[in-house]
């Protein structure tokens, strides 16, 4: 089962920038269009195509679906997000902030 969460900026340019730093680094294992991230944990041996998805929505929402917990692909995600200011929002609903760690299914310190 797969958790989805909605990045929303308070910006708009970080959604664009987030997805280039993403894309150019070692957990980006297939591009499906512009906007559409395949992120995959090399170090899971996982069968699977990718572990988590990260979708361009706009200039100020990108959608994170992750389907294994990964603290490396967490970790690229955290530094590709750098010092954006943004909201972790599950599926979506402005009712639901949550830590980004959440998405990735990480618990404690990190």
């Amino acid at each position: 089962m797969s958790y989805e969460c909605k990045l929303v900026f308070d910006d708009t340019t970080s959604a664009s920038n987030v997805m280039k730093k993403v894309e150019g680094s070692g957990a980006c294992v297939r591009v499906q269009q512009p906007g559409d991230l395949y992120l995959k944990d090399q170090s899971l041996n996982s069968s699977a195509d990718y572990d988590a998805r990260l979708i361009y929505e706009s200039e100020s929402v990108l959608w994170l679906q992750v389907n294994f917990k990964s603290l490396s692909v967490y970790q690229t995600m955290l530094s590709a997000l750098g010092g954006s200011d943004y909201r972790c929002l599950e599926d979506g609903d402005d009712d639901k902030k949550v830590p980004l760690k959440e998405a990735f299914r990480i618990k404690g310190n990190v």
